[in-house]
C-alpha cells in the first residue's frame, strides 16, 4: 500500500537566491509517493534528475481534483524538465521496494505577456509507449519526458506544440498538436516514429 508524503513549501526566501532554486536531493521511501507544492508561486518549473536504480513516476495533478494533467516514467540515469501551473502540484511515486534518489531544481517560472483572461488553446490527450523499449522525447518548453516500455503518459499541450524524439544526438520531429486531436485520445508513439523515418 502507497502512503503520501506531502512537501508544502512555504518559505521559499530562505533558499531562493538569483532567480532559480539551488539543486536539493530527495529520498523517496519504498512504495510511497511525495507530493510537491510552491503556494507562493503562480506556478514552477522543475527539473528532475533520476538517481535511483529504477523508474520514478512523475506527475503535474490539479489542485481541485487530484487528476493528472502531465504525466510520465523518469528512467535510471535519465533528466527532465516539467512546467507545473498555478492550479497544479507535482507528485513524484516510488513504486519499487527499494529507496529512490531524486536531485530537482526548481524555477519560478516568469510572469507571461498574456492579456488578463486570456487563454492559449491546449488539447489533452496520452501518448502510449507500446513498445519495450523507453522512448526519449523532447518537447520544448514543457519537459523532456523518457517514455518506459508498454506506458502512457498523459499531456496537454497547446495548439502547434512540436514533439520530437532525440536519437543518435538529433531530433526527430514525430507531432505537432492540432485542433483535430480528440480529449483523452490514445497516440501510439511507435506509429508516430515510423511515419517519421518512413514518409510517404
Amino acid at each position: 500500500m502507497k502512503h503520501i508524503l506531502f512537501l508544502l513549501v512555504l518559505f521559499s526566501s530562505a533558499v531562493y537566491a538569483q532567480g532559480k532554486w539551488e539543486k536539493s536531493t530527495l529520498v523517496i521511501p519504498p512504495k510511497q509517493i511525495v507530493q510537491i507544492d510552491y503556494p507562493y508561486f503562480k506556478g514552477f518549473t522543475v527539473k528532475l534528475w533520476n538517481k535511483s536504480k529504477f523508474d520514478v513516476g512523475v506527475s503535474a495533478r490539479l489542485h481541485a481534483t487530484d487528476s493528472i494533467q502531465k504525466g510520465f516514467g523518469l528512467a535510471k540515469g535519465a533528466n527532465a524538465t516539467l512546467s507545473v501551473p498555478s492550479d497544479m502540484y507535482l507528485q513524484l511515486e516510488n513504486r519499487f521496494l527499494a529507496p529512490q534518489k531524486v536531485e530537482y531544481v526548481v524555477y519560478k517560472t516568469p510572469k507571461g505577456k498574456k492579456k488578463p483572461g486570456e487563454l492559449t488553446p491546449q488539447r489533452g490527450f496520452y501518448l502510449v509507449n507500446t513498445t519495450n523499449q523507453s522512448l526519449p522525447l523532447r518537447i520544448p518548453g514543457i519537459m523532456n519526458p523518457n517514455l518506459s516500455p508498454q506506458s502512457k503518459s498523459g499531456v496537454d499541450l497547446p495548439l502547434g506544440q512540436q514533439i520530437f524524439l532525440k536519437m543518435q544526438g538529433k531530433d526527430l520531429l514525430i507531432f505537432t498538436v492540432t485542433d483535430t486531436i480528440p480529449k483523452g485520445a490514445r497516440i501510439n508513439v511507435a506509429d508516430l516514429i515510423d511515419r517519421a523515418l518512413n514518409p510517404e
